[in-house]
């Protein structure tokens, strides 16, 4: 009864690593494409507790997305929350949308986007997943606090870039850098 118990547990310890094998040896490799910077805002929105990161491009030029006031912080009136703006302005709200991209090299697995508030500053920073007392990597600040949307301005060196796939342009933007992440 042990040896066949024993026969049974090395049979699924076998069956398991070989099932898992081919999922961890699927990768996937993106390319970047420049985009006009221009056409981009990074904003910090207000939430109940801080701020969260959402990324506004202007993708028809019949009615501005979002309109900017002041300095430090830039102070962002997002004009698409107030009309069907379908066709007009796209918009990325979460990891779907955006992540990190350092030396040509994708870090949505190893890095989460966070918006941190210091008492002087926003701060749209990457965050190592797999070691947590790593520094931030900072991408941008508001040069200033405020507790309404302000505009994150990226730090010198990075942009942002759309996420290509086979030759095909995608949806989900880059934070980017050509700087090695480590």
């Amino acid at each position: 009864m042990k040896l066949a118990l024993k026969r049974t547990l090395i049979a699924l310890m076998i069956g398991i690593s070989t099932l898992s094998f081919p999922l961890n040896a699927i990768a996937v490799e993106f390319d970047q494409k420049e985009v006009d910077q221009e056409r981009f805002v990074a904003i910090a929105v207000p939430r109940a507790f801080g701020h969260t990161l959402v990324v506004v491009e202007q993708v028809s030029d019949s009615r501005p997305c979002w309109s900017e006031s002041g300095s430090q912080p830039i102070i962002v009136d997002p004009l698409l929350l107030n009309f069907d703006f379908t066709g007009i302005c796209g918009r990325a709200t979460d990891s779907n949308g955006y992540s990190v991209r350092m030396a040509g090299r994708d870090l949505a697995l190893s890095h989460a986007l966070s918006v941190q508030s210091t008492p002087n500053d926003i701060l749209l920073v990457a965050q190592s997943r797999a070691d947590v007392y790593a520094p931030p990597i900072i991408i941008g600040r508001t040069s200033g606090f405020t507790n309404g949307f302000a505009k994150i301005i990226l730090e010198p060196g990075w942009r942002l870039t759309k996420r290509v796939y086979q030759g095909k342009t995608l949806g989900h933007l880059y934070f980017t850098s050509d700087s090695p992440a480590f």
